[in-house]
């Protein structure tokens, strides 16, 4: 509900604010608020990461301000002034009076960025050459390269590269792109992410293992131990003593995911494993009586 109002708030555009990079600073603002809000009540680990428009010179302080006050994860940079939104000649021509201005502004968020822990990188990538110059300044991962290009120069570099799942589970990208599992096969994608499915995860794992193109703990290793390892989770994305106890329990017949464990604390439970946990407890509670 706190989420709801804050985000409602910021949907409220003022007069003559027309600037979609304004409204959608303010829908972050709000956002990351409420999330702080509802965190002593999350009973799931909640890391954000935030996209930045490179042409979005005049937003430094205050998505600097955004870092520092709520400890973001990750942030990614992407260009899509030239080419999306309602109005793509007026962002095209913002976008050209602001070229001039994307590279120092880049590498100032890179040096703060550096300075409080978040980890950055770019975000859809066309070719090696866009890669290898956000590479230089630091921002090292690269999620979502569009093209084959992209994924191999950042190999090269030992950049890591993130593909999205629903990729995979669709069997290609909806936008045309290069196909996720392509990458996968030639070596050249790290770690998968859930985009904008977050139940493809696993089945991305399963999958990859079913055509053979991963064996199923190389695949699983994709959405656990490899984002875990990129994003400076040490404590957790293995089974390990001394990490977190962050479980996922899987109906291994119907593949739905049935059980969560964050932390050592149940956050999820439905299906047979909630009748059999159930089951359990009932048991227990015969043999007090």
């Amino acid at each position: 509900e706190d989420a709801k109002q804050a985000l409602t708030k910021a949907g409220e555009v003022e007069d003559g604010d027309t600037d979609a990079a304004e409204r959608e600073l303010k829908t972050a603002e709000a956002m990351l608020a409420a999330l702080e809000a509802y965190r002593p009540r999350a009973l799931t680990s909640l890391q954000v990461q935030l996209r930045c428009e490179t042409h979005t010179v005049d937003t430094a302080d205050r998505l600097l301000a955004l870092a520092r006050r709520h400890a973001l994860a990750s942030v990614l940079f992407q260009n899509t002034l030239e080419t999306r939104g309602p109005e793509p000649h007026q962002r095209a021509n913002t976008a050209a009076q602001q070229a001039r201005s994307v590279p120092r502004y880049l590498c100032r968020l890179a040096d703060r960025f550096d300075e409080l822990g978040v980890i950055y990188g770019s975000h859809d990538d066309p070719d090696g050459e866009t890669r290898e110059t956000f590479s230089m300044i630091g921002a090292k991962i690269c999620e979502f390269p569009t093209a084959r290009s992209a994924a191999a120069l950042a190999r090269a570099v030992g950049d890591p590269v993130l593909m999205g799942a629903p990729n995979i589970v669709r069997g290609g990208s909806q936008s045309g792109n290069i196909a996720a599992e392509d990458l996968v096969r030639m070596g050249l994608c790290d770690a998968l992410v859930s985009d904008y499915y977050y139940p493809a995860l696993h089945l991305a794992a399963f999958h990859l293992a079913d055509m053979g193109a991963l064996t199923f703990p190389q695949a699983w290793a994709m959405i656990s131990e490899a984002p875990a390892r990129i994003l400076r989770l040490p404590d957790r994305g293995r089974l390990d003593p001394g990490r977190r106890a962050d479980l996922t329990v899987i109906n291994a017949k119907t593949r739905t995911v049935e059980a969560t464990i964050c932390g050592g604390r149940i956050t999820y439970l439905a299906g047979e494993a909630a009748q059999r946990f159930l089951g359990l407890h009932r048991d227990i509670a015969i043999a007090a009586e």
